[in-house]
C-alpha cells in the first residue's frame, strides 16, 4: 500500500483477521470525515476494538479520532447496524471491494478504489449508497440489485487467468496490474521473481510460461498470510510481503500486519495526508505528461529510423509475410531490430525498440507504416497538449477548494437542535423532530405569551411560534400552521394540502385524562383549537444572514425572506438523497447543512430564484 491498500492488502487482512471479526457485534459508529468511519465491534472473547474504514485508504483496527458528536450519518449507520451481529467479511473477486454479512442478512459493501463508496444492501437491494452513480456496466442508486465492479475472480483458478490475461492487448505488466486486480507493485514484483520481461505481450506467452505467473501469484497470496509487515521508507511502501524487486532489506518489519498500518498512518508525510484530490491530480496528469513526452520522442525517432530506411522495411514486412505463411510466428532479429513476435490475429509484428514495443502491420506498405508511427507521435503530442489544458483547469479547482478550506467554519446554534425558521414578521418558530425534542421544546421553550401549533394528524410534530418581543401575528401563525403540516407524515404521504390548529400555552398539559396514557413527546390539549385550513405543502429553503455566517432556512413558501438565493420543494418522487444533493448544489452549500432541515420523505424542485436560474 501507498497510502491506499492494494487487493493483496485486503486479501491478506481479511484472511488473517477473519476470526477476530466475525460474530462480533456492531456497536457504535462515528464519521471521523467524509470518508473516514470508526465501527467499534465487540464480542466476549476479543476485547472492544476499532474497526478504521477509509474509503480512500483501507481498513485496520485503528482508534482514528473521534468528532465530540455523532453526525447525521453516523447516527442513520447506528439505527441501521448497532447490536447487529457480523456473520461473515469477504473480499468480492480479489477486488478492492469488500462484503459485510450481517445475522439479519443485511450487507455493508465497500468499494475501496477512486473516491470510494459504502453501500447497504437489504435481500440484494441498495438501501443507502454515499455515492450513487450509473456507471457503463451497473447502477449504484437506491432500490437497484447490488452488482459489483468485477463479476470475475481473476485468480480463482487457472484457466479463468489464463482467459484474462489471453484477452489482454496490454503488456503483461498492465495485465497483471489492472485485469488481474494485482496492482503496479504486485505485478512487478511477480514478473522480477521470474526473471521475465514485463514488457512482453501476454500473445507471446505459452501455456507453460502463463502457468508460472500463475504459480507465483499463488505463492505470494501465501506469504501475504504470514501476518506481517514490511515498510520501504524511501518508496513510502508499506506491504504483507518482502519485495525482492526493489533489491534490498526493508527499513522495518513489523510482527503483525495490522502493527504495520496503523504505524503507516501515524507517521505517513503529514503534507501527503493533507494533500486534496486535485493536488493528487495534478500530480498524476505531470507523469503522464513526463510519459507522453518521453514516447512521442520513441515513436518520432523510430518513424525518422524507417524513412531513412525504406528498402529496409519493405524487406522485412516480406520476410514477415513469409514466416505467417509458414506458421513461424516467433521472434528473430533482423539487422539491429528485435522482432518479438507475430500476431496473425491482428495483422502486426512487434518491434522492441528503445524498450518500447512498436507495432507495425505486415499488410501495409512500409510507407503506410511509416504513417502510422507519425500519426502516433502526434497522437501523444495531442495529449500533452490535453493534460496540459487539465492541468491549468485542476490549478483553478485547487484555488477553489482552498478558498473553501479557508472560509471559517460556522458554528451550531442552539435552535438547530429542533426544526426551525423565522417568520416574516420576524418571530421565531421551532419545531421538534422526535419525541425527544418535542418533549424538551414544550418544557424548555415554551412560555406563557408563545403560541403552540400542531398539525391535525397523529404523530406530528410539536410547534412552538416565540413571543420574544414580537407580537404574534395572524400572518405568523398561518406560516406556523404550514410549517407543522408541511414537517409531518402528510409530505412523505404526497398530500398536496393539509389542516393545522393553534393554542395557547396554557391549553398544553401533560396530565392525561383517567386511565390514559400520554407517551413521550405528546401532550393533551384541552378547551378551543383553532383550526387553520387548506395549508399548501409547499417550503422555501433560502440563505440567510445569521450574525455572521450564511445558514439554509426552510420556511414555509410563503414566508418572506431577504435572500438572493433560494429554492422552493413540494413533496415528489425524487429521492432524499438526491434532492439534499441537487440542491446543496444550488444553493453552493455542504451536503450536512441541508440533510437536517429537509422534512421526511420524498421532494421535488418546483422553483428556483432568478439569480440561480441565470447561473445555472
Amino acid at each position: 500500500m501507498k497510502l491506499k491498500e492494494s487487493s493483496l492488502d485486503f486479501y491478506a487482512f481479511i484472511n488473517i483477521f477473519r476470526d477476530d471479526i466475525e460474530n462480533s457485534f456492531i456497536k457504535k459508529i462515528y464519521q471521523v470525515n467524509s470518508k473516514e468511519f470508526i465501527f467499534q465491534i465487540y464480542r466476549s472473547d476479543v476485547k472492544k476494538r476499532d474497526f478504521f474504514i477509509s474509503l480512500t485508504k483501507g481498513i485496520s483496527f485503528y482508534s482514528a479520532d473521534r468528532p465530540d458528536e455523532a453526525s447525521q450519518l453516523a447516527m442513520i449507520f447506528r439505527k441501521q447496524l448497532s447490536e447487529k451481529r457480523i456473520t461473515g467479511i469477504e473480499q468480492i473477486n480479489f477486488d478492492r471491494v469488500i462484503k459485510i454479512t450481517l445475522h439479519t442478512g443485511q450487507e455493508i459493501i465497500l468499494e475501496l478504489f477512486g473516491g470510494g463508496n459504502l453501500i447497504l444492501t437489504e435481500n440484494g437491494k441498495i438501501v443507502f449508497a454515499m455515492d450513487q452513480h450509473v456507471y457503463r456496466t451497473r447502477t449504484i442508486k437506491i432500490g437497484e440489485a447490488y452488482v459489483p465492479p468485477s463479476l470475475i475472480n481473476p485468480i480463482e483458478n487457472f484457466d479463468v487467468f489464463k482467459k484474462i490475461v489471453n484477452e489482454s492487448t496490454a503488456s503483461l505488466v498492465k495485465t497483471l496490474a489492472t485485469r488481474v486486480n494485482l496492482g503496479g507493485e504486485i505485478a512487478e514484483e511477480v514478473l522480477y521473481r521470474l526473471n521475465m520481461d514485463k514488457n512482453i505481450m501476454p500473445h507471446q506467452m505459452d501455456d507453460k510460461i502463463l502457468n508460472q505467473v500463475y504459480e507465483e501469484i499463488n505463492v505470494i497470496l501465501k506469504e501475504s498470510l504470514e501476518n506481517r509487515a514490511y515498510y520501504y521508507k524511501d518508496e513510502e511502501i508499506l506491504s504483507p510481503i518482502i519485495l525482492k524487486s526493489l533489491k534490498r532489506n526493508p527499513d522495518d518489519t513489523f510482527e503483525n500486519f495490522n502493527d504495520g498500518i496503523v504505524s503507516y498512518l501515524n507517521n505517513y508525510p503529514v503534507e501527503e495526508k493533507n494533500k486534496s484530490s486535485v493536488e493528487k491530480r495534478i500530480e498524476s496528469q505531470k507523469k503522464s505528461i513526463e510519459e507522453f513526452k518521453k514516447l512521442m520522442e520513441i515513436y518520432t525517432e523510430f518513424g525518422n529510423k524507417l524513412k531513412m530506411n525504406i528498402p529496409s522495411i519493405e524487406k522485412l514486412i516480406k520476410i514477415v509475410n513469409g514466416k505467417v505463411k509458414n506458421g513461424d510466428l516467433n521472434g528473430f532479429d533482423f539487422g539491429d531490430l528485435k522482432i518479438l513476435g507475430i500476431n496473425p490475429a491482428k495483422k502486426i509484428f512487434t518491434i522492441d525498440y528503445n524498450n518500447i514495443n512498436i507495432d507495425l502491420n505486415y499488410t501495409l506498405s512500409a510507407g503506410n507504416n511509416i504513417s502510422n508511427v507519425f500519426n502516433t507521435a502526434k497522437d501523444y503530442k495531442n495529449k500533452i497538449e490535453g493534460a496540459e489544458r487539465a492541468i491549468e483547469e485542476t490549478k483553478k479547482l485547487i484555488i477553489k477548494e482552498r478558498e473553501k478550506v479557508n472560509q471559517k467554519k460556522r458554528p451550531r446554534y442552539w435552535f438547530e437542535t429542533y426544526r426551525w425558521f423565522f417568520s416574516s414578521n420576524g418571530n421565531m418558530v421551532l419545531s421538534g423532530k422526535d419525541a425527544k425534542t418535542n418533549e424538551k421544546l414544550v418544557k424548555k421553550h415554551m412560555e406563557d405569551n408563545d403560541i403552540y401549533v400542531h398539525a391535525d394528524l397523529y404523530g406530528a410534530p410539536s410547534t412552538v411560534i416565540k413571543n420574544d418581543g414580537i407580537e404574534i401575528s395572524e400572518e405568523t401563525i398561518n406560516e406556523a400552521c404550514q410549517f407543522a403540516i408541511c414537517m409531518s407524515r402528510a409530505w412523505p404521504a404526497g398530500i398536496s394540502s393539509g389542516t393545522a390548529y393553534w393554542v395557547y400555552p396554557n391549553q398544553v398539559s401533560k396530565t392525561p385524562e383517567s386511565g390514559e396514557f400520554i407517551s413521550k413527546g405528546s401532550w393533551v390539549i384541552r378547551g378551543k383549537r383553532n383550526y387553520v385550513f387548506n395549508l399548501p405543502l409547499e417550503l422555501k429553503i433560502s440563505l440567510i444572514k445569521y450574525k455572521e455566517y450564511d445558514i439554509p432556512m426552510i420556511s414555509p413558501s410563503s414566508t418572506r425572506v431577504e435572500s438572493e438565493k433560494w429554492v422552493k420543494i413540494r413533496p415528489g418522487n425524487e429521492k432524499r438523497n438526491n434532492a439534499v444533493e441537487k440542491i446543496s448544489k444550488i444553493l453552493d452549500v455542504p451536503r450536512d447543512e441541508i440533510e437536517p432541515i429537509l422534512p421526511p420523505g420524498g421532494s421535488v424542485i418546483i422553483e428556483t430564484s432568478r439569480e440561480i436560474k441565470e447561473l445555472g
